[in-house]
C-alpha cells in the first residue's frame, strides 16, 4: 500500500465542493486513476498550519493549488517551503500540481512570478519529453488556470513538460515530479471555478471564452500515469523517470 500526504494549500469554496467535490477528493480521484494498487491517503491543510510531523512516514507528498502566490507573505508558506525540502532530503516523493509547482520549485531556489502574458486558463495542449531517456514529443491536453509561473529551472530538476503559454509547466528530478497545469480538474469542475469568477479576477467575455475552450477528452489519465512513475521509484538513486535535458 502507498501512503500519500495530500497537502491542501486552498478550498474550492463552499458552492463548487458541495456540487462537485472537495480540493481532497479531487486529487486522490486523479491519483487512483492509474493506481498500481491500494493508496492510503492522509490530509493536512497548510494553510491552517497542518503538515505531516513525520514526512519519512509516506512514500509521497502532494502539494496541491492554491489562489495564494508562493512570493506573496503569508505565514504558512515559509513552513510549507521547509517541508517540501526536508521531504526532498529523505528522499520522500515529492509532487507538485500548479501552486505546488511553483513552491516545489521556489523551495529549490527559482523564480516565480507572473507571466508577463497574463492568465492560462483552460484547455491547453502541453508537450512532453524526455521522459524514460526518449527524444519523442507527447501531447497531453490537461487544463490551465493559473497567472503565476515558474520562471527559471531549479538545480538539480530538468524540464520536461511545456505549452505555448507557459514555458516551465513541468519539472522532473530525483525524488521530484510537477505539473503546472491541473490534471485533476474536470471540464464540470473547472466551468463552475471559472462562473464563480465572473466579475472578480475576469470579465464576462473572457469567462465565455475560457468555458468555450473547455474539452471532454483530457490527458488526466496519462498524467495520473506519469505521477505513479515517480511515486514507484522511492528508494532508487535515479529520478523518478530517465531524464533528457530540455532545459537550454
Amino acid at each position: 500500500m502507498s501512503r500519500i500526504a495530500i497537502v491542501l494549500c486552498d478550498d474550492l469554496g463552499r458552492r463548487i465542493s458541495s456540487e462537485f467535490a472537495t480540493y481532497e477528493a479531487l486529487y486522490a480521484d486523479f491519483l487512483t486513476l492509474a493506481a498500481p494498487g491500494e493508496c492510503e491517503f492522509s490530509i493536512f491543510r497548510a494553510r491552517d498550519g497542518e503538515l505531516p510531523h513525520n514526512i519519512s512516514e509516506f512514500d509521497a507528498v502532494l502539494v496541491g493549488g492554491s489562489r495564494a502566490g508562493v512570493y506573496e507573505p503569508h505565514e504558512w508558506i515559509p513552513p510549507l517551503l521547509n517541508m517540501i525540502r526536508t521531504a526532498i532530503q529523505n528522499k520522500v516523493t515529492t509532487l507538485g500540481i500548479c501552486f505546488g509547482h511553483q513552491a516545489i520549485a521556489a523551495a529549490l531556489g527559482a523564480e516565480v512570478a507572473p507571466s508577463i502574458n497574463g492568465w492560462n486558463l483552460a484547455t491547453q495542449t502541453y508537450e512532453c519529453r524526455g521522459l524514460g531517456g526518449s527524444p519523442d514529443v507527447e501531447q497531453l491536453s490537461l487544463i490551465a488556470f493559473h497567472q503565476d509561473q515558474v520562471h527559471t529551472v531549479p538545480e538539480g530538476t530538468s524540464r520536461y513538460l511545456t505549452s505555448a503559454g507557459c514555458e516551465i509547466a513541468g519539472l522532473v528530478g530525483e525524488n521530484i515530479f510537477t505539473m503546472q497545469p491541473h490534471p485533476e480538474f474536470t471540464p464540470d469542475v473547472t466551468s463552475a471555478i471559472l462562473n464563480a469568477s465572473r466579475g472578480d479576477r475576469f470579465s464576462e467575455s473572457e469567462i465565455d471564452d475560457a468555458i468555450a475552450r473547455l474539452e471532454s477528452t483530457l490527458s488526466a489519465t496519462r498524467a495520473s500515469e506519469l505521477f505513479w512513475l515517480a511515486i514507484q521509484a522511492k528508494g532508487k538513486n535515479t529520478s523518478p523517470v530517465a531524464v533528457t535535458s530540455t532545459t537550454e
